[in-house]
């Protein structure tokens, strides 16, 4: 690790400042009232109108949790372009502001890591031979089939929605959303798209519904450029669109309707559930859209669920096994593993402290404490290093 640093290093990027902020959860106000200093301060920080002194500098780094080598790097390209928010109507927009702060923390990481592993080749199926933005209920279950014959997952119950993501280049990673009303996201990111979940649900099957939902807007919406700017019915649509991918997908129609008869009860869906790994909400919307039950059945069951309270949690919501994101993880791991960097490189490169980035990264714990004065130890010719990973 070389402590060359450029003159321009050591100026105060104002940017940063506001992405810390944002990623903390904190207005203006907030913030300014944390540092004892005037909300037209923190204001004219953000700007670039001012610099902070040092002891107010000193007081970001200490409210913000991230070192101060954060606050004065140049070298990060801004994120532009849309984030796919599942998210109700009276979201706050500094719950979305933070998400999108973080997940820029979450790229940054990756992209990082991306300099020395050989992370999984992107493997995104092509999806113009369906046409333009005009999805219909047949084109979406042929999408969906068409995914699954592509991923190679036939047409059996998918039990790690995780894995199949992360087996085919897309980075997942799992945040505290921080926001009962924000269940999931994703963005189009430049080679690698991404998609957050939260990590406050705790039910399997609603974690896989999240990402298949997710996995349909990044196949089915490319076409949008700003999600806010969509009127309430474009909204709603492209929703409705990446649920019933989601369905589709996790429930392709000539298996499902092997595994269903017209009349279920729901303790027959109880038993579904563990086979198909969904909830039992989303297998009896499913057997409504196939035909499986009528409408006059579909609306008997509904109001049993609500009856039992089942519409928050759902039998075997807390048996069945929670997948976690790996890919981030294991990248660290072998990085550490192999000594192609150190606990204390890794924290220093990346710009972020080492607690957020065992967060995001699904690490144990204290994985990269290091010691103040620990001699750092480095491969001189970056060739060397390829030998671990390929070129």
């Amino acid at each position: 690790m070389s402590d060359v640093r450029s003159k321009e290093s050591l100026v105060f990027n104002p940017r940063k400042l506001k992405e810390a902020r944002l990623a903390r959860g904190l207005t203006i106000l907030e913030l300014a009232e944390i540092l004892n200093v005037t909300k037209q301060a923190v204001s004219q920080f953000e700007l670039g109108n001012a610099m902070p002194k040092a002891e107010t500098m000193m007081a970001i780094i200490n409210a913000l949790e991230l070192p101060r080598m954060y606050f004065y790097e140049h070298d990060e390209q801004e994120y532009i372009g849309n984030t796919f928010f599942r998210k109700s109507s009276t979201t706050p927009k500094k719950v979305l502001d933070m998400q999108r702060a973080r997940a820029n923390w979450v790229y940054r990481i990756y992209s990082y890591l991306e300099k020395y592993i050989n992370f999984p080749r992107l493997n995104i199926p092509n999806t113009s031979i369906f046409g333009n933005k005009e999805w219909s209920t047949e084109t979406i279950e042929e999408l969906a089939s068409y995914v699954r014959k592509k991923w190679d997952l036939g047409d059996k119950p998918i039990l790690n929605m995780i894995n199949v993501l992360e087996k085919n280049g897309i980075i997942v990673a799992e945040l505290n959303i921080g926001n009962e009303k924000v269940d999931a996201f994703c963005q189009f990111r430049s080679g690698r798209p991404l998609v957050i979940v939260g990590d406050d649900k705790g039910s399997a099957v609603r974690r896989q519904f999240d990402l298949a939902h997710e996995l349909g807007h990044l196949l089915m919406h490319s076409w949008v450029e700003d999600q806010e700017q969509l009127t309430k019915e474009e909204y709603r649509r492209i929703e409705d669109e990446a649920n019933h991918f989601a369905s589709s997908f996790l429930l392709p129609e000539s298996s499902f309707r092997k595994t269903v008869k017209t009349n279920y009860t729901l303790d027959d869906y109880v038993e579904l559930k563990k086979y198909w790994r969904v909830s039992i909400a989303a297998m009896i919307m499913r057997a409504k859209e196939v035909r499986i039950i009528s409408e006059n059945r579909y609306t008997y069951l509904q109001k049993l669920i609500s009856m039992k309270k089942m519409r928050k949690k759902e039998p075997l919501d807390d048996v069945l096994p929670l997948s976690h994101p790996t890919i981030l993880r294991k990248a660290v791991r072998m990085l550490l593993e192999s000594k192609i960097k150190t606990e204390m490189e890794i924290v220093y490169d990346v710009k972020i402290s080492a607690n957020e980035i065992e967060r995001i990264c699904q690490l144990e714990p204290g994985t990269l404490n290091f010691k103040e004065n620990e001699p750092v130890v480095e491969l001189k010719d970056i060739m060397l290093r390829r030998k671990h990973f390929g070129s």
